[in-house]
């Protein structure tokens, strides 16, 4: 497990993820925290060739298991790591205002300043 001093120094080599980056592990980590550690599936090869989400599984932040095996179908089910998590958190006071609904589910404009 990466530890938060660990995290830094990878942005600190790497830089930190893109903003849509940022965005789609934080959403797949909310999702993964409110559904008890299920797995969000795709279609294995549109997991492979997307921009947006090879970086997360480069970086480890993000992992897949393969399910139906050698059908004409495989099916990635991803789950945010224990480092995506970690990374998610340490960057939430700045990725969830991106996010066009605040936790509630309501415009962020609508409910005015969390404080």
């Amino acid at each position: 497990m990466a530890t938060e001093a660990e995290i830094i120094a990878e942005i600190e080599e790497l830089g930190r993820l893109t903003e849509d980056q940022e965005l789609a592990l934080y959403n797949l980590t909310l999702k993964q925290d409110e559904l008890g550690r299920q797995s969000t599936s795709m279609l294995l090869e549109k997991v492979l060739e997307d921009p947006l989400l090879k970086p997360l599984i480069d970086r480890e932040l993000v992992t897949y298991e393969v399910f139906n095996h050698g059908g004409a179908h495989e099916i990635a089910g991803l789950y945010v790591t224990l480092k995506g998590i970690r990374y998610s958190i340490m960057f939430a006071d700045e990725i969830a205002p991106r996010r066009p609904l605040n936790p509630a589910g309501a415009p962020w404009e609508e409910c005015g300043p969390l404080l």
